[in-house]
């Protein structure tokens, strides 16, 4: 029998006791590479990533969002300093609108978070249909000075 591995979560985020290192489920994959085609430039770069990736769940709340584990030896992708590499938005099979924040650390893909921005999901939810999903860019509020608020790209699909 294997070596036991346990992922050692990044950016806070706190991998289940129960959880283990798996691969990534088909729908997972799908959503990366979704991200990844669709998404600026940077997200591009982490694509060749998703070869051997593993995933833990990192959440009790009910979230989808997984921790990401990339093998040692993979090309890192952009690495400009921030953490966020692309900011998108979906609705899952129920309705609920959720956001999707895609985390590196030192071009190397760490968590997939999913949350509610319309607070319909309660408990547990699934991953949006990718049919529904965009990139999110933010502009200034109209109403709230120092504020940004998420608009749909123009360019984005959905």
């Amino acid at each position: 029998m294997g070596k036991e591995i346990r992922a050692t979560p990044s950016l806070g985020a706190k991998i289940q006791d129960e959880e283990q290192l798996r691969p990534l489920t088909n729908d997972e994959a799908e959503l990366l590479r979704w991200m990844f085609d669709h998404g600026s430039d940077d997200p591009r770069t982490f694509r060749s990533q998703l070869e051997n990736i593993q995933a833990a769940r990192c959440c009790s709340c009910g979230c989808p969002s997984i921790h990401l584990e990339v093998a040692k030896d993979v090309q890192p992708g952009a690495d400009r300093g921030e953490k966020v590499v692309g900011d998108f938005a979906g609705k899952t099979a129920q309705g609920e609108l959720v956001g999707i924040l895609l985390f590196q650390e030192k071009g190397k893909l760490t968590e997939l978070e999913v949350y509610s921005m319309d607070g319909l999901a309660e408990g547990a939810f699934g991953l949006p249909d990718l049919g529904s999903m965009s990139v999110l860019e933010w502009v200034p509020s109209p109403t709230n000075p120092g504020f940004k608020v998420p608009f749909k790209s123009p360019g984005s699909p959905a």
